[in-house]
Formats: structure tokens, sequence, C-alpha cells
């Protein structure tokens, strides 16, 4: 369920009417880039660096540059089921695409209101707390954080994407502390508590659970066809009665419940197609 979220698709409009779309796999990425992060630097640099009464928020330097890189900590860590619940309600209530700028507002306004709050009380505790909020500040909070998503969605990460359609994608997975790459795990097996990987070197066995494999790999990488059996999609050949033939000739059991999901999953992604 958590890796369905992760990669459906957000549809938004953006300033100036275009329709562009994320998943929260891409945006996610995407922080790891650091053209994101010069942008948010040279963003830091300037709202911090402000003047207090034209840009009011506390009167140190210090706090006011704490404030910028707390709220984005609030930010990311709110942003991904604020936004999937955002766009469910969105489409439920009016249908088609959110403004950016409408599904974002209230994700800012919240980062800004309890990191502020927060610094209040521990820094500044002869304060009121919400005395340094102001709709005018509020309104900016909206528009420099809408002038960032729109930068990020409009030139970062189509530049991201680019960059991913030219460079080959060597995906791995972490089992016990180890990263073996994918490609070269054949098929998968749980024994009690321990993974038996089969590489095309020989059987690896590690002490780790199946779930913890499977929250790695996606639809296209290969099938789950039982609870203690996964196997990779080049692998794959037919599936006859509730057992998968592989390309090697072994056969791997299908679930009865799976059975079903086995074969469309076939008809979708198996290099071959067989199903009797």
């Amino acid at each position: 369920m958590f890796r369905s979220a992760y990669d459906h698709e957000v549809q938004v409009y953006v300033s100036n009417g275009s329709l562009t779309h994320f998943t929260m796999r891409e945006v996610h990425e995407l922080y790891g880039s650091w053209q994101l992060w010069v942008l948010v630097m040279v963003g830091f640099l300037i709202m911090a660096t402000g003047h207090p009464v034209t840009l009011p928020q506390f009167d140190s330097f210090g706090l006011r540059l704490a404030f910028w890189f707390i709220a984005l900590f609030v930010y990311l860590l709110l942003s991904m089921v604020y936004s999937l619940g955002a766009c469910r309600v969105w489409r439920t209530i009016v249908g088609g695409p959110i403004p950016l700028i409408v599904l974002s507002s209230p994700l800012v306004l919240a980062a800004t209101y309890i990191t502020s709050v927060g610094l209040t009380y521990l820094f500044e505790p002869h304060k009121p707390p919400l005395l340094s909020m102001s709709w005018q500040m509020n309104v900016r909070n909206v528009l420099v954080a809408h002038v960032f998503e729109t930068t990020a969605l409009m030139w970062l990460l189509p530049a991201q994407r680019a960059r991913k359609a030219t460079t080959p994608q060597t995906r791995s997975v972490t089992l016990s502390g180890r990263t073996m790459a994918l490609d070269r795990v054949m098929r998968v097996k749980a024994a009690e508590h321990y993974l038996e990987i089969y590489t095309p070197d020989g059987v690896e066995i590690l002490r780790e659970r199946l779930a913890t494999f499977l929250e790695q790999v996606r639809p296209e990488d290969g099938i789950q066809t039982h609870r203690s059996h996964w196997v990779a999609r080049e692998k794959a050949q037919s599936l006859s009665g509730s057992k998968l033939t592989l390309s090697c000739g072994e056969k791997v059991p299908v679930a009865r419940g799976r059975l079903e999901a086995v074969r469309a999953w076939l008809d979708d992604h198996a290099e071959t197609r067989e199903v009797a």
C-alpha cells in the first residue's frame, strides 16, 4: 500500500496555467539533488538576512536562520501524507488537477506556525507565541514557497527526468546490511527467519524477512507467487496449474489466492506469456 501511494501520480496546475505531474518518489529523489539545495540555500540566505522590519520573524539572525531550516524540515516531513490526502479530497469534491498554490498553502502555513510557536516557546518565552505571525508574513511565506515549488516542478524536475532517461539505472536491494544488484536476483525463497537468494553464482542465505525484500522491488521487477516465493520477471516463463515454470526449468508454487494476480502479471510483464 505504501509503495503504491509513493508512486501515485499527483497532477497540479502551476501559476502559468500549465499542467504538470509528479510522484512522491520523484519529489523525494529531487530532495537529494544538489541543484535543489543550491536553490534552497539562496532562498535561506535572502530570507534570513532580511531586515526584521521588512521580513518580520525573529529579532536575531540565528533564530531567523533556524526558523527557515526547521520550517523546511517540517514541510518535508508532512509533505507526502498531506499531498496525497489533499489531492484525494480535491478530486472527490472538485475533480480534476489541483492548483499548486491551493495544494501547498495549508502545508506552508502549518510548517510556519509549528516552527514559529516552537522556537518562540524555546528561545523567546517572554513573547506571546503568535506575536510574530501576521497576515502579511503568512502571505509572504506562501508566495516564497510557491516560487520555489514552481521552479522545482517546471525546471528542476524535468531536468532530473532527462538525466535519468540518459543514465543507465542499476538498482539494488539491501538485506541484512548487504547490498546486491537486483538484476542478479533470479528468485527468492523464504525459509523461517531466512531468505534463500538465488543468483547466477549460486544461493546466498541471509537472515532477513521476505517483506523487507518486497518493499524494495516493483511489479516490473518480478512477482510474489506465494507467501514464501518471489520470481524475477526475466525468469518467469509459464504458468501451469499452481506452478510457475522458470526459464531454467525449475517450478515454484503459486498460492491459490494469487493465481489470478500471477496470470494478469504474466500478461503484462513476463518475457514469455504461456498460461495454461
